[in-house]
């Protein structure tokens, strides 16, 4: 009746308790056979062996992101820098010198003038948000122009909406990196917290680099992709500490790259069904919808990139436990 039960308890030990006690056996048959039940069911990829070429091109990128928003900035909305805003279309192509300077010769030589659809359509912004600047706009455009749509913004509203903008950014990634600090353990919450800061730097530097206009949608895209990072990289945390409990005498670098592993096909078909819907929205959704469509596609792609080269194998370099189960175990062997 023992012996049934020491059998039953031995079937029933967990994988950790049946490798310690083979290898403290020292029977190398033993040792194969143990190694071959907690060894992972699948090949894994790589990925933590790319980790230096990532960090490499990441920091690279980010000090391009820095020269080019120190040198060349932002070109920010009228949500930002207040004054008018108006759209307008027409049968003929506009003459973009003429319209320059008709808007110089009412006062408003520091007008921006952009063009759409093979110069059909034309935004005009002008610093001014009277009345008066309006009505010049309208006779700079000439009596064919058929006027869209017209925004103004007072440069009060503008200097709270850039704080609140700002804020709100700040805000978000304290409370991702607060929630993967508290749902996870040290190491894992800093390193969402420096792959999220770096997401959203690698955007200012994507707004910087193209020019798009800045404005409270873009900020919304900066929200957007700065949740769906956290989100593919929560997901990898996650299944890094489930491999983590199941393969406790692996190597962490190895734990890492079968987690990303096990999590890739999710990863890419929930990415790749986002970026189809934020690529129809950049290619039909017209200029209204363009600077935010194309912002969350680039912002998507890479934060899909982040979670996969930077969040993870940045737990290999930041200091903290990962695992304290880990700590606990005597054999030498067993650790990473």
């Amino acid at each position: 009746m023992s012996a049934g039960r020491h059998s039953n308890r031995a079937v029933a030990a967990p994988p950790e308790e049946v490798s310690r006690g083979a290898f403290r056996s020292g029977c190398p048959v033993m040792q194969s056979l143990v190694a071959a039940a907690i060894s992972p069911p699948m090949r894994s990829v790589p990925f933590t062996r790319w980790r230096r070429i990532a960090f490499a091109i990441s920091l690279f990128l980010l000090a391009a992101t820095v020269a080019l928003v120190a040198v060349r900035g932002f070109s920010l909305g009228l949500d930002f820098t207040g004054g008018l805003a108006l759209e307008a279309r027409s049968a003929v192509p506009f003459d973009t010198a003429s319209l320059r300077a008709a808007l110089a010769a009412s006062g408003h030589a520091d007008a921006v003038i952009q063009l759409t659809d093979a110069g059909r359509s034309v935004l005009v912004r002008i610093q001014d948000a009277d009345g008066a600047s309006a009505e010049a706009v309208r006779a700079a455009l000439g009596p064919a122009a058929r006027i869209v749509s017209e925004d103004s913004v007072g440069p009060k509203v503008s200097g709270e909406l850039l704080r609140s903008g700002l804020l709100s950014c700040l805000l978000a990634v304290s409370a991702i990196a607060i929630y993967v600090w508290w749902r996870f353990e040290v190491r894992f919450g800093l390193s969402a917290c420096l792959t999220t800061f770096h997401d959203v730097a690698m955007m200012l530097g994507f707004f910087a680099l193209t020019g798009l206009t800045f404005d409270l949608t873009s900020v919304a895209a900066l929200l957007l992709v700065a949740g769906y990072s956290i989100n593919d990289t929560v997901i990898v945390f996650d299944r890094i500490r489930e491999e983590r409990g199941h393969y406790g005498a692996m190597p962490l670098p190895e734990v890492i790259d079968l987690a990303i592993t096990d999590t890739l096909r999710r990863t890419l078909m929930t990415s790749g069904t986002t970026l189809a819907t934020t690529i129809s929205l950049m290619l039909f959704g017209g200029p209204v919808l363009f600077g935010f469509a194309a912002a969350t596609t680039f912002g998507i792609a890479l934060g899909t990139l982040s979670s996969i080269f930077i969040a993870a194998p940045l737990l290999l370099v930041l200091p903290g436990p990962v695992d304290t189960a880990a700590k606990a175990a005597p054999d030498e062997a067993f650790r990473p």
